[in-house]
């Protein structure tokens, strides 16, 4: 393949902040400010993410980070094949954290800390990578029993193979989520979160508003936390980061919970499509306004509200 032609499938992460560092040493366990502002301990009392797998597609992670080993499962490396999926950039890491983080006495606390994570590393060192591995990590999660897929990277050209990918996966009812992008206000999201087969997630701050780098078009979904997120990171480390990247598995997080407890028998909804999470978050979002019956071009349906989602028997 010519040099021409390997641009076409060239991806790289969401470019994101790093805003400060703790060793594990130092950190002692706080819940970010997106668990408490949507009362997540609450939600714990009846699900936290047992029973399900969600395949992180990324730069890997710390395998050994000590608020995330417990919650990981095999792997795998498309960037060095044969070699475990270790993180070398700290992305995926921080992608990680936020899903699966346990609630134990140390750094922070993931938004389904029972869940667990399968890194599936198709980023290098740099965050840069061939969407053909992304759609072969696709392919990978969908293969190997994730239950749900999470992608905070993106690139303004579309690849078939990926969307071929995802419909795949989609094929089998595994949703895959996509971090809509970082460039501000845009006519369209980057992809793959632009396709119709993905749920994409923009990012909010504190304070309920659109992060002014979340991208905007048509095809958001929803929105959730993004701005000034504390994670993990290697190694053994902590590091606050804002990005539509982290609102993307906060969103996942949520799915994550409602999939444990609809699996473990708790309420009857169906969860069996794409289509199906999308309307499942479209009951329970909050916004400025009204109820939306279409996407709207800033926000989507509106933030993923789990406050909203009644986990009664």
């Amino acid at each position: 393949m010519s040099d021409k032609k390997d641009k076409k499938y060239k991806c790289k992460l969401l470019p994101f902040e790093r805003i400060e560092c703790l060793s594990v040493q130092d950190a002692n366990q706080k819940a970010g400010w997106g668990i408490t502002a949507f009362d997540l301990p609450k939600t714990w009392q009846y699900t936290q993410g047992e029973g399900i797998k969600i395949a992180v597609i990324d730069t890997g992670c710390d395998l050994d980070h000590p608020d995330l080993k417990e919650n990981l499962v095999e792997g795998y490396n498309f960037i060095k094949p044969g070699t475990p999926p270790e993180d070398d950039n700290c992305h995926g890491t921080h992608v990680a954290g936020i899903l699966v983080a346990e609630n134990n006495d140390i750094g922070m606390v993931g938004v389904c800390p029972k869940a667990k994570v399968m890194p599936i590393k198709v980023l290098n060192s740099k965050g840069s990578g061939n969407l053909l591995d992304v759609a072969q990590g696709v392919i990978w999660a969908a293969d190997h029993g994730a239950n749900i897929i999470t992608m905070s990277l993106g690139s303004p050209m579309k690849v078939q193979q990926v969307r071929k990918a995802i419909q795949y996966a989609a094929s089998k009812g595994i949703p895959t989520f996509v971090a809509a992008g970082n460039a501000g206000n845009t006519k369209e999201i980057f992809y793959p979160a632009n396709y119709p087969e993905t749920i994409a997630i923009g990012a909010i701050d504190e304070n309920f508003n659109r992060a002014s780098f979340s991208n905007t078009g048509m095809n958001l979904d929803f929105m959730a936390p993004g701005v000034d997120i504390f994670s993990t990171v290697p190694d053994n480390w902590y590091a606050t980061l804002s990005g539509t990247s982290m609102a993307c598995p906060f969103a996942v997080g949520v799915a994550a919970l409602v999939l444990s407890y609809v699996k473990n028998g708790k309420v009857k909804i169906k969860l069996d499509t794409v289509e199906d999470y999308k309307e499942v978050f479209r009951r329970y979002t909050t916004h400025g306004t009204k109820k939306y019956d279409k996407p709207q071009f800033y926000e989507g349906f509106g933030i993923i509200d789990p406050r909203k989602m009644t986990f009664d028997e």
